[in-house]
């Protein structure tokens, strides 16, 4: 999981703003078809960016822990 301590990328900040302007006029009644399509899709993207950090971030500690587990192996033959 990301750390909610980051600081969002600059894409993220900018989709999270449109998408916060879209939810805003949803609740005020003036959304159209085509912007409750958009929000979805800013959702979508959203998430998925969430979901691909996640993905590198276990990636890079599965790395991390390989490296580790040679590195006491290399220790254990000499």
């Amino acid at each position: 999981m990301t750390d909610p301590y980051d600081p969002p990328r600059p894409r993220d900040y900018a989709l999270q703003e449109e998408l916060d302007s879209l939810h805003e006029q949803e609740r005020e009644g003036h959304e159209t078809p085509k912007e409750q399509r958009r929000e979805e899709l800013l959702e979508r993207r959203l998430h998925v960016d969430e979901h691909g950090a996640e993905v590198r971030e276990h990636r890079e500690q599965n790395r991390e822990a390989d490296q580790q587990d040679e590195e006491e192996r290399a220790r254990h033959r000499h």
